[in-house]
C-alpha cells in the first residue's frame, strides 16, 4: 500500500485525533498470510500419530500441524521426545489438560491448565499457548481458567468457518472431530473447498492414525485431506500459528502512526500476555516507497510483492527517510477530457491487494491490468484510492462517467471527488471483468480553471475502473435536448441514409470514438471508426445489432455527444 506523501502529514494528524476509532492505522496485515484461507490439522493425546503421518510431515514442509497433548496417556504420561522433534521443526505442542477430564466437573482448573502448561515447558516444549478441552466440555469458568495462559482454546461443536474481518470467541474456537461412521473423509475434503471459498479459518481435529477405532482415520485418508487443503491454496499452519498472526492482525490494523524527525512510527499493544514470542506478520505498509522499514534497529527488505514480513512482538515499526515526489505521471490531465485509470500521480495511491497483472506499464504499479489493448485498475479492494492532477481549462460543472467492470455478483460503485464535492458512479456486474460499461454519476462537480487534484475511491472489492471522463454539463445537456429517437423514414435497410440525412453534424473527418448502449443504459458495443458525420458513425458501428432503439455516444475526449438511434 502506498500513499500520497503530500498528503501522509494530514493524514497522520487526522488518525491522531481520531486514534480510537478502527482501522485507521498504516499498517494492513495480509489475510492468512497470503492464501485464500487457512485450516490446522490438530491430533489429540498424543499417540498413535507420528509413526502413520511422520514420514509425510517430514517430507511436505508446508503442512504444519498441531498436538495437544494430556499428562494421562500417549507422550505426556512418558517419552515426549518424538513430538519435542516435530516441535523443531515448525509443529506446535498444544495443552490439552492434566487428567484429561471432564473440566465442568469439578477438577483443580488451575492445575488442568496452567499447571499442566508448565509442565509441557519443563518437559521441553519450546512454547505452549493454546489449548484443547479434553470431550470439548467447557463453561464459562473452565473458558476463564484456560484464557489467563492460552490465547486461544479449541472445542469441537463442528467445522466452522471464521472469516478475517470478523473477531471470534477465542476460548471457543469450534473445530470437525473425525469419527468413523460420522465425519467422514469427504466431508473433512469438502471442508477445504468451503474455507477457500469462505477466504476463512477451518480447524480439523484426529485422534489416532492408522488405528481402526472409533475415533482413528486411515493413513491414506488422513494424508488425502492433507493434500486436499495443499490442493486448495489453503494455509496449512498450526492452531496457535493462525490464532496468532488472527489475533495480531485485530491489533496492528488498528495500530496509528505518530510522525518522527525523519518520518513516522506505529507502536501497537499484543492482544494477550500468552501470545508467542515471536509472531511473524506479512503486511502492507503505507507511505514506504524509496524509504526503509526497520523493527527494533533490523532493517526489513520488502519481499517481492511489495509486502513486508514484520515481527508483531516487537510492538513497533519505523519508517524512514525522504517520501518520493509526488508528480502527474504523465503531466496534469486537461479537463474537459478523460482520465485513463492507470495513470494515477506518482505514488499517489492506496492499494490493499498486492495482485496486479504482468504489464511493465509502471515502476510503482497498483493492480495495474490489461483491458483490450491498453490498461485499466484491478485488483481492487474498498477504500482503495487513486490521485490524479487535473488541469481544468473551463470553469463549470462537469458531468461525470465512468467505464467499469466487475465479475461481481451484484452491482458496485466508486466515488470520484474533488476537494469536498462527491459523485458516486455505479459500475455494472456483468459476468466478468472484461466487460466494461460506461455510467453516469449521481451528480455533477463545479471546478474552477487551473490545477487541482480529483481523488478516486472503490466503494466494494474486486472493481476495475478503465477510465473517468469529465464532460461539461452544458454541452452534455444540449446534446441529451437536441437528441431524438430516429426511425428510417426513407430507407428499408438500417436506417444509416436516414440518420446522415437528418444528423449531419460536423464532427470532422478522421477516427472518432464511439459507444452503442441498449435502452437500459448496457453497454452493446465500442469501436473506433474513420467517419466524418453521424450517419457514417452509425453505419460503420451497428453491424451486427440486432433491431432496437439505442443510445450511441460520439465525439473527442473534448466533444462527447450523444443521440438515440434505431436499426
Amino acid at each position: 500500500m502506498k500513499k500520497s506523501a503530500s498528503r501522509f502529514s494530514a493524514m497522520l494528524a487526522l488518525a491522531a485525533a481520531y486514534s480510537f476509532s478502527a482501522w485507521a492505522g498504516p499498517i494492513t496485515t495480509v489475510p492468512w498470510n497470503g492464501h485464500d484461507g487457512a485450516v490446522s490439522f490438530t491430533f489429540d493425546d498424543g499417540y498413535n500419530q507420528l509413526g502413520a503421518i511422520g514420514n509425510y510431515l517430514n517430507s511436505n514442509p508446508d503442512v504444519k500441524v498441531t498436538f495437544f497433548i494430556t499428562g494421562a496417556m500417549g507422550a505426556g504420561s512418558g517419552n515426549m521426545s518424538d513430538y519435542l522433534n516435530m516441535a523443531k521443526n515448525g509443529h506446535e505442542i498444544g495443552n490439552h489438560s492434566k487428567s484429561h477430564k471432564d473440566m465442568t466437573g469439578g477438577v483443580d482448573l488451575t492445575a488442568e491448565t496452567s499447571g499442566w502448561k508448565s509442565s509441557l515447558l519443563q518437559k521441553g516444549a519450546p512454547e505452549v499457548y493454546t489449548f484443547a478441552t479434553p470431550f470439548c466440555a467447557s463453561n464459562n469458568n473452565v473458558a476463564n481458567a484456560i484464557s489467563k495462559d492460552h490465547i486461544a482454546n479449541r472445542n469441537c461443536a463442528g467445522a466452522k468457518y471464521y472469516g478475517w474481518s470478523s473477531e471470534p470467541e477465542w476460548m471457543n474456537i469450534s473445530s470437525n472431530c473425525y469419527t468413523q461412521g460420522g465425519s467422514s473423509t469427504g466431508n473433512a475434503k469438502n471442508n477445504m473447498g468451503s474455507a477457500k471459498s469462505q477466504k476463512a479459518w477451518t480447524v480439523q481435529l484426529n485422534h489416532g492414525v492408522g488405528v481402526n477405532d472409533t475415533y482413528g482415520i486411515a493413513t491414506n485418508d488422513m494424508t488425502s485431506i492433507m493434500d486436499e487443503a495443499k490442493k486448495q491454496g489453503l494455509w496449512i499452519a498450526p492452531f496457535g500459528v493462525v490464532a496468532a498472526y488472527y489475533r495480531a492482525h485485530f491489533a496492528i490494523d488498528k495500530a496509528t502512526a505518530t510522525t518522527t524527525s525523519d518520518g513516522f512510527k506505529v507502536t501497537w499493544t499484543s492482544p494477550h500476555s500468552a501470545m508467542p514470542k515471536s509472531v511473524p506478520l506479512r503486511v502492507n505498509i503505507q507511505n514506504v516507497a524509496g524509504r526503509a522499514v526497520s523493527q527494533k534497529g533490523r532493517v526489513i527488505a520488502p519481499n517481492s510483492d511489495g509486502t513486508y514480513t514484520i515481527d508483531f512482538m516487537a510492538m513497533e515499526l519505523n519508517v524512514t527517510g525522504e517520501p518520493p515526489e509526488v508528480k502527474p505521471f504523465k503531466g496534469a490531465i486537461e479537463i474537459p477530457g478523460t482520465i485513463e485509470g492507470e495513470n494515477y500521480d506518482t505514488y499517489a495511491y492506496e492499494h490493499a491487494n498486492s495482485g496486479s497483472d504482468t504489464t511493465g506499464y509502471r515502476s510503482d504499479d497498483a493492480g495495474i491490468v490489461k483491458a483490450g489493448t491498453g490498461y485499466a485498475l484491478g485488483y481492487t479492494t474498498v477504500d482503495d484510492y487513486f490521485e490524479y492532477t487535473l488541469d481544468v481549462k473551463t470553469a463549470g460543472k462537469y458531468k461525470v462517467s465512468v467505464n467499469g467492470a466487475t465479475g461481481n455478483a451484484a452491482d458496485g460503485s466508486v466515488t470520484v471527488s474533488v476537494g469536498t464535492q462527491k459523485v458516486k458512479v455505479a459500475v455494472v456486474a456483468q459476468g466478468d471483468w472484461n466487460t466494461y460499461s460506461e455510467v453516469d454519476g449521481d451528480a455533477e462537480l463545479d471546478l474552477a480553471t487551473g490545477k487541482q487534484t480529483l481523488r478516486l475511491t472503490i466503494d466494494n472489492d474486486n472493481l476495475n475502473v478503465d477510465w473517468i471522463k469529465l464532460t461539461s454539463a452544458a454541452v452534455a445537456s444540449e446534446s441529451s435536448s437536441s437528441s431524438e429517437l430516429v426511425t428510417p423514414a426513407e430507407s428499408s435497410s438500417s436506417g444509416t441514409d436516414a440518420i446522415a440525412t437528418g444528423f449531419r453534424l460536423n464532427v470532422g473527418a478522421g477516427m472518432v470514438k464511439c459507444s452503442v448502449f441498449d435502452m437500459n443504459g448496457n453497454l452493446v458495443k465500442s469501436a473506433n471508426v474513420a467517419a466524418g458525420s453521424v450517419g457514417e458513425i452509425w453505419s460503420n458501428v451497428n453491424v451486427g445489432l440486432r433491431e432496437g432503439a439505442y443510445v450511441l455516444r460520439y465525439g473527442t475526449e473534448k466533444s462527447v455527444q450523444s443521440i438515440r438511434v434505431r436499426k
